[in-house]
């Protein structure tokens, strides 16, 4: 029994040693570390001066959180509510594209939704564009989901990032991710 304990901890040790000399390896080598297009703010980051429908937005913090943490920003109609509107209003008006629709937003503190920013991509998340009226319909709709349930972290309703995805195949919209 304690020749597999300290068997364990001689396994362990040797596997966090490997992971250091890795990263110093690859931090130290110079052809790894990107010298262009280096990114200055995080993935999920929303540039309200880029983004539609940001005027008069306001968020209660300079903190963003991601929508998944500890208590997740929500649509207050859960997502079922959220599948039924879009799909009930939605009009598949003989579009026969096929790709990602993705829509990022900001939910505040306070439940409002604002800031948001389209990203269009076939299904092997190549860029591409969409119908422009296909993608207008489907903004149009997204934006009048009004009440959503803050992000609460620590106890406190927070600031947080979101997004909505739509998968469409031959133009109908087959997924809704979150």
């Amino acid at each position: 029994m304690k020749n597999r304990k300290i068997l364990k901890i001689v396994l362990y040790s040797i596997g966090i040693l490997l992971l250091f000399f890795a990263r110093f390896f690859y931090l130290s080598n110079p052809k790894y570390v990107p010298s262009k297009n280096k990114f200055t703010e995080r993935v999920a980051y929303i540039d309200s001066e880029k983004a539609l429908l940001s005027e008069g937005f306001e968020t209660c913090s300079t903190i963003m959180f991601d929508y998944y943490n500890p208590e997740r920003a929500t649509y207050s109609e859960g997502k079922n509510g959220l599948r039924k509107f879009i799909l009930s209003n939605y009009k598949n008006k003989s579009y026969n594209e096929s790709g990602y629709l993705h829509i990022r937003f900001i939910i505040n503190c306070k439940g409002e939704a604002g800031c948001y920013i389209i990203h269009e991509n076939n299904l092997n998340l190549e860029p591409k564009e969409f119908n422009k009226d296909l993608v207008d319909q489907l903004f149009k709709l997204t934006t009048q989901l009004k009440k959503w349930n803050p992000n609460v972290v620590s106890g406190k309703k927070r600031d947080s990032y979101m997004y909505i995805s739509y998968k469409i195949e031959n133009g109908n919209i087959t997924e809704i991710i979150p």
